[in-house]
């Protein structure tokens, strides 16, 4: 029922266009602006609390939606993972602009283009941001697929849908969406368009506001671990991603943290701690961060101030002046507990 409902929708919207105008349609540039075409109903749904974990997933053609996935990432400093297809699209625009045509007539059969991107489930997560440019007065391609090959892991999920766009809105791409995840619940939509490009930021922000996001509080007493090393012991701060959730699910332990560069203590996790959709490059590090490199796999304690590193996440930071634990020579045996 619910394809049958999907299929009449894409069909309904491909002959009120015409399908002979698509030759004379410019694929849009992914371009921004805030419009009033959205609905709401998500008044139903507990509000958001200061705990509350986010994913923002997008798909990108020319780099503008991604702008917008990143800022609403760095606003909320949650996890973020970009949605590809299977295979990359062309260069050429015109030999882009025919794939484009030919996926979404194909989508309107019922036949979705491969993805290049999978996500295990999204359990962990209170909202997911999904964002997509329109091609042609509907949802890109991309996004369409990742929805219809996890549509079941999203049942019960509540979304936030924003769109890019040159000109087009975004009704159509809302009932896609809503066709294709039937289960689960939409908030309040964001549509840019190029007019306002320049204020991307104050839209997000009001749009944010709006739906009830807002950045998590780092001093939950669930983001806290314990670092003990023989007789003392000292806390930590985490943040709360994929990879923190990982390590507090594999604790308590105890490890060998070896010495690396007379500034930091490190540990290779077998197997490797779960990064998918984690924000890479730490800027700042410092003394008293805890960190994952992401080239080498290893947990990076640093008892030194560090260059910015582009492969490095941040996952935390020793609490108070605690990190003098770790600023001796030589290999040290931690045990690290949930607190």
């Amino acid at each position: 029922m619910k394809k049958l409902f999907f299929y009449l929708l894409m069909a309904f919207a491909i002959s009120f266009s015409g399908c002979n105008k698509w030759s004379e349609v410019k694929l849009p540039t992914d371009d921004e602006q805030v419009q009033d075409e959205s609905k709401d109903d998500d008044n139903d749904k507990p509000p958001l609390s200061g705990k509350a974990r986010y994913l923002v997933l997008y798909a990108s053609r020319s780099g503008n939606s991604e702008r917008v996935a990143q800022l609403i990432q760095s606003t909320l400093d949650c996890d973020i993972l970009e949605v590809q297809p299977a295979v990359a699209y062309e260069s050429d625009y015109n030999d882009m602009l025919a794939r484009a045509q030919q996926e979404l007539q194909e989508i309107a059969q019922g036949n979705y283009p491969p993805i290049g991107t999978n996500v295990d489930d999204f359990e962990s997560y209170d909202l997911i941001f999904i964002g997509y440019p329109i091609w042609y007065g509907h949802m890109a391609t991309p996004m369409q697929a990742f929805l219809h090959s996890h549509a079941e892991k999203l049942q019960g999920k509540r979304i936030a849908l924003f769109a890019t766009s040159g000109s087009s809105g975004i009704a159509t791409s809302l009932a896609e969406a809503q066709a294709l995840c039937m289960e689960s619940t939409f908030t309040q939509t964001l549509l840019l368009t190029s007019s306002t490009l320049t204020q991307m930021e104050n839209h997000v922000a009001e749009w944010l506001s709006v739906i009830g996001a807002e950045k998590s509080n780092p001093n939950s007493d669930e983001l806290k671990i314990k670092l003990s090393v023989g007789d003392r012991a000292v806390f930590a701060t985490v943040v709360d991603n994929v990879t923190t959730r990982d390590l507090i699910s594999r604790l308590p332990i105890t490890i060998t943290m070896t010495d690396y560069a007379n500034a930091e203590k490190i540990y290779t996790f077998e197997p490797a701690l779960n990064t998918e959709g984690v924000a890479v490059g730490h800027s700042t590090p410092v003394r008293g961060d805890i960190d994952l490199y992401l080239p080498w796999g290893n947990l990076c304690v640093l008892y030194r101030d560090v260059s910015g590193n582009s492969g490095l996440i941040n996952l935390g930071h020793i609490d108070d002046d605690g990190i003098e634990l770790f600023d001796v020579p030589g290999n040290i045996i931690v045990t690290i507990e949930k607190q």
